[in-house]
C-alpha cells in the first residue's frame, strides 16, 4: 500500500500576512520534503472561479520566485469548519496561517483565527511576519502543570529528526506545592524524552514578576527563538479551548512563529 503523502496546508485570504505564511511553508517544505497546499474558503460556489484564478496566480508566483509550485483548493462554506475539514481530509502535517486578524486584540476568544486552531486536529503554526531564519533551531517549550502538556513531547521527535533543534524548557515561577509537583512531573517527562532523543536542551524558570505568558515571550525574544510550541486544553468532553496565556502568546509573538497543538 502506498503511503499517503502529507501536506503543509496554508489557508489564504490573499492578504500580505497570508503571503508571509506561504513563505514560512516553503521554508518548512524545503526541510521536511512535503507538498504545500493553498486553501481559500468562499461563501458560495459562484465565488469559486475568481478564487481559483487568484490561487493559480499565487502558485505561479511562488514557482517563479522560490521554485516551489503549491497545489491549491477552493472550499465552499464556513471558514472554521472548512479549514478543519480540509486539513483532516488531506492528511495535513501542519497548518501554517497568517494571524494578522489577532494582532493588537485584547479579547482573543471571539477571533476566528483561534476558533480555527481549536477546531482542527492538525497542529497550527501562526505567524505575523515574514520568516527570519530558515530552520527551527531554537524552540521554546513552556512547561506547565496541565496533563495535556505531555502531548507536546511527540513533536520533539519531529524537530529532532528534521532540524536538530535546541529546546528551551520554561517553567512558571509558582509557590503552590501541588502545582509545583505537577510542573516538575511534566518537566521530568520532557527531559526524559529529550535525553532519549539525545537532544540539546536547557531549563529555565521565569522570574515571576510579570504574567507567565509575558515572561515566556520575553525569554523567547532573548533566546532569539525560532518557534514557540504551546498546548491547548480540553475544557469538557471533546471541547477544545485556549487558555488566556496561550491566547496572549499567539497574539503578541511578533516575528516568532507559534505552534498550537490540540490534545488528542
Amino acid at each position: 500500500m502506498n503511503k499517503i503523502e502529507k501536506t503543509i496546508l496554508v489557508p489564504t485570504d490573499f492578504k500580505e500576512v497570508a503571503g508571509y505564511a506561504l513563505q514560512h511553508a516553503i521554508r518548512v517544505s524545503g526541510v521536511v520534503g512535503e507538498q504545500i497546499t493553498l486553501l481559500h474558503v468562499v461563501p458560495s460556489k459562484d465565488k469559486e472561479p475568481e478564487a481559483l484564478e487568484k490561487l493559480n496566480t499565487v502558485a505561479e508566483e511562488a514557482f517563479l520566485k522560490y521554485g516551489v509550485r503549491p497545489k491549491y483548493i477552493v472550499a465552499v462554506g464556513d471558514i472554521v469548519s472548512e479549514i478543519a475539514r480540509v486539513s483532516g481530509e488531506l492528511n495535513t502535517s501542519i497548518v501554517i496561517m497568517g494571524s494578522e486578524s489577532i494582532i493588537g486584540k485584547e479579547q482573543l476568544n471571539t477571533v476566528w483565527t483561534l476558533k480555527v486552531i481549536t477546531a482542527s486536529k492538525a497542529p497550527f503554526v501562526t505567524i505575523q511576519e515574514p520568516p527570519i531564519n530558515k530552520r527551527y533551531d531554537d524552540i521554546v517549550f513552556p512547561v506547565d502543570f496541565t496533563a495535556e502538556n505531555k502531548e507536546k513531547h511527540a513533536w520533539i521527535s519531529y524537530f529532532c529528526d528534521y532540524y536538530v533543534s535546541r529546546f528551551h524548557l520554561i517553567k512558571p515561577n509558582i509557590s503552590d506545592p501541588e502545582l509545583i509537583a505537577k510542573v516538575d512531573m511534566n518537566m521530568a517527562s520532557a527531559v526524559n524524552f529529550l535525553d532519549e532523543k539525545g537532544a540539546k536542551y536547557k531549563v529555565y524558570t521565569v522570574p515571576g514578576e510579570k504574567p507567565y505568558a509575558q515572561e515566556v515571550l520575553d525569554m523567547a525574544v532573548n533566546i532569539r527563538a525560532d518557534l514557540i510550541v504551546i498546548m491547548t486544553s480540553k475544557a469538557c468532553g471533546d471541547n477544545i479551548v485556549m487558555d488566556p496565556h496561550e491566547q496572549y502568546i499567539i497574539g503578541n509573538a511578533g516575528h516568532i512563529p507559534v505552534m498550537s497543538i490540540n490534545p488528542l
